[in-house]
């Protein structure tokens, strides 16, 4: 029976596996935020740190987390670290279990020791830990905590034990706080908008009734340079100003974008550039920052990016989007005269040494594994040549196990190489070791350098805190990075799956053009968060996107520009103006796509939403890209939006035409699909021949071996099944 059910099963697997649709479909998972914290009273546990459960093998192991806590949290007593830990005291002989001393766990904050606890049995546990309050004077850079969490169990050394710890994600804090007003100095911008603390950062923007394509356009760079500013960390929302109820603006910090006059919820702001007959009187032609306690919630703030006409706000907009903000005669108010707009020039050099792009040499001590993260930028269009590589220098000491001890290299999250420790290299005080750089796994824009560094000591049973264990990367080390155009074949035929190329081509964003439907928020949302990810993924020490209406972009000269369209088809005038160029043409007047070149055509109802991704040259310069982000609805707007921010969602787009329906991505590229009409067998075989010297169309190269190949499979597996079939009755027999 076993030897027929093998083929069986061979056969179904094999079905499996053979591809039956030209188009793509996907389903994804939205990503969940954590829950604001702010309201626990200063209680957080571990999982709302996003840590996972921690095991600890002895003699010896270190785990370590690192958090942030608000900037206007001022501390009021000693905390309390409740410690949720299971312990397994395994000895050689069964008798001798629970006899021995298993060790202890230390907890440090911030590297100074708060508790040892000591490990006598197995079993699960929770202890209160109180931290001293002045050990949260954090000594890192980035001003985060630091916990660390330290096993030593020397004693299964000499007595042949195994002590095992794990910690678990319930673990958790009560910091004592209160809160205290934020600070609004304009020159700790981000702060305190960001502050990369136990909570989600997040900020709602709020933009006109009725605001100009001008007023558009500063928003778009706002939320380009605020992502940008916090490396997409920030969790950034979009209402207009009829939206924005007492709930909403009690939130979040907010961010009020527009000019002074379509914004009356400035007056009932106490700012110190006072408003007055709807402008600022002082202001002038220039741009204003403000920034203030918000009415609304006490422990967060309102910055306001205005100015007494179009050009003045956005001055401020992109100043702002610079992250680098210069007070007036106060520290919460900024008048901007006048922007420099230059036109990026690429200034990157073929070598360049950590020092020289902002890092300082960094030393990894103690036992364990850690890890430090460089980045460097990449031109779009762009790659390394095969002669690209990362030049290590480093120094270790000679107490390493060179065995289990090592450095480790990643780019993008892939491993491109390591470095054998040894005595020679513990002898020299500099070694340089180059390690190559494999154009593949360099990517256009940002690219992720991560240096891991494991240290294991000699003796395994050896103290933990024993100095002498380290490695130090200098800051000498240097990227070798010739540049190259991409290889032709990567960019000829772009389709979905290359976003945000070109789009963030020049990093301030300035070959951007945003189109936009006019009376639409859900449209003007979508294209302001749309934005902030182009930003998060460039380069640009200054953002300048463009902004037009439908109706205004067919007067213009969009030549310059990539475009990104966003709203109902019908009701925008450019859409009209391409829709003989679309892959998927809309009939006059309606809002829904033809899904007819789709492997699949279902029946569904016409009136549920759905969104779409288009793709097309641009007619106004043939080398710039068009994406259209539509839909039959205000809600499939936002769902093709939603996929183009999603790096799971793209994973689907792998053509020039989407169709979204919630989380479902399907897609096809109309430019290599042939749709053939349903054959009449009948007629097909009663017509006679065609013509002499037919044209045929050919056969699709995509899907013309799948019937062939389902044929030979299934008659494999028919001989099979019947051989062994055979087989076995002869043996019966």
């Amino acid at each position: 029976m076993k030897k027929i059910l093998f083929p069986i099963v061979l056969f179904f697997l094999i079905a499996a596996l053979v591809p039956n649709s030209v188009g793509f479909a996907s389903q994804v998972t939205a990503p969940v935020l954590i829950d604001n914290l702010q309201d626990t009273g200063g209680s957080f546990t571990f999982a709302q740190l996003k840590e996972e459960e921690r095991r600890m093998i002895g003699p010896y192991a270190t785990e370590t987390m690192f958090f942030g806590l608000p900037a206007n949290w001022r501390l009021t007593s000693d905390a309390q670290l409740q410690l949720d830990y299971s312990v397994t005291i395994q000895a050689a002989s069964a008798a001798n279990e629970g006899q021995f001393y298993g060790g202890s766990l230390t907890i440090y904050m911030n590297n100074e020791i708060v508790s040892v606890i000591p490990l006598n049995e197995s079993g699960r546990f929770t202890q209160t830990v109180a931290i001293p309050l002045d050990l949260f004077e954090s000594n890192r850079r980035d001003g985060r905590q630091e916990l660390s969490i330290v096993l030593s169990s020397g004693e299964s050394c000499l007595y042949d034990t195994r002590v095992e710890v794990i910690v678990h994600p319930n673990s958790s804090f009560v910091i004592p706080h209160e809160v205290t007003a934020p600070d609004t100095d304009l020159r700790n911008f981000p702060r305190p908008l960001y502050q990369d603390s136990i909570f989600v950062d997040s900020a709602l923007i709020v933009i006109p009734d009725q605001p100009t394509s001008a007023e558009l356009q500063a928003a778009l760079t706002v939320s380009a340079g605020m992502e940008a500013r916090t490396a997409g960390a920030l969790d950034i929302n979009i209402v207009n100003h009829a939206e924005a109820t007492e709930d909403k603006l009690a939130s979040s910090h907010l961010v009020f974008v527009g000019n002074a006059s379509s914004l009356p919820l400035l007056y009932q702001l106490a700012t110190p550039l006072a408003l007055v007959d709807g402008s600022f009187s002082e202001s002038g032609e220039a741009g204003v920052l403000q920034m203030i306690p918000s009415p609304w919630s006490p422990e967060r703030v309102v910055l306001i990016v205005s100015g007494n006409d179009d050009q003045a706000t956005v001055k401020a907009a992109q100043a702002l989007s610079t992250g680098v903000i210069r007070p007036a005669n106060v520290t919460n108010v900024a008048l901007i005269d006048s922007v420099n707009n230059r036109v990026y020039v690429d200034q990157s050099t073929v070598d360049q040494t950590l020092e020289g792009m902002g890092y300082e040499s960094v030393t990894f001590e103690g036992r364990g594994e850690n890890t430090e993260t460089f980045q460097f930028y990449i031109p779009v269009g762009q790659t390394v040549t095969p002669e690209a590589y990362f030049e290590a220098s480093i120094s270790n000491s000679t107490l390493l196990n060179y065995a289990r001890s090592g450095v480790f290299v990643f780019l993008n999250d892939q491993p491109i190489g390591s470095i054998r420790l040894s005595d020679e290299t513990a002898n020299k005080a500099n070694n340089r070791i180059q390690i190559a750089i494999p154009p593949s796994a360099v990517r256009s824009g940002l690219n992720l350098l991560d240096v891991a560094v494991a240290l294991e000591p000699l003796d395994e049973c050896a103290d933990p805190n024993q100095a002498g264990l380290f490695v130090t990367l200098w800051a000498d080390s240097r990227l070798h990075l010739p540049l190259a155009p991409r290889p032709a074949d990567t960019v000829d035929v772009p389709d979905l799956s290359t976003y945000p190329i070109p789009f963030i081509q020049s990093p301030d964003l300035g070959n951007v053009a945003f189109v936009l439907q006019r009376d639409n928020p859900d449209a003007w949302a979508s294209a302001i968060r749309v934005a902030g990810y182009l930003g998060s993924q460039s380069d640009g020490v200054i953002f300048t996107p463009e902004a037009f209406y439908a109706d205004e972009a067919v007067n213009e000269d969009l030549s310059e520009y990539n475009i990104m369209a966003f709203g109902l088809p019908s009701k925008m005038e450019f859409i009209n103006q391409i829709n003989d160029s679309l892959p998927v043409p809309f009939d006059p007047g309606s809002d829904i796509a033809s899904e007819e070149e789709l492997q699949v055509v279902y029946q569904v109802d016409p009136q549920q939403p759905a969104g779409y991704l288009q793709l097309l040259s641009s007619p106004w310069n043939f080398g710039n890209l068009i994406i259209a982000v539509v839909g039959n609805s205000p809600q499939g707007v936002t769902w093709s939006a939603d996929t183009l921010l999603s790096e799971s969602s793209r994973q689907a787009l792998l053509g020039n035409f989407a169709v979204i329906r919630g989380q479902q991505v399907l897609s096809v590229d109309t430019r290599f699909l042939k749709i053939e009409a349903p054959v009449d067998l009948e007629q097909s075989i009663s017509t006679p021949a065609p013509a002499e010297n037919p044209i045929t169309a050919p056969a699709s190269t995509v899907t013309s071996w799948i019937p062939f190949a389902l044929g030979i499979s299934l008659v494999l597996m028919i001989l099979v099944i019947a051989a062994t079939i055979i087989t076995s009755r002869r043996k019966s027999e």
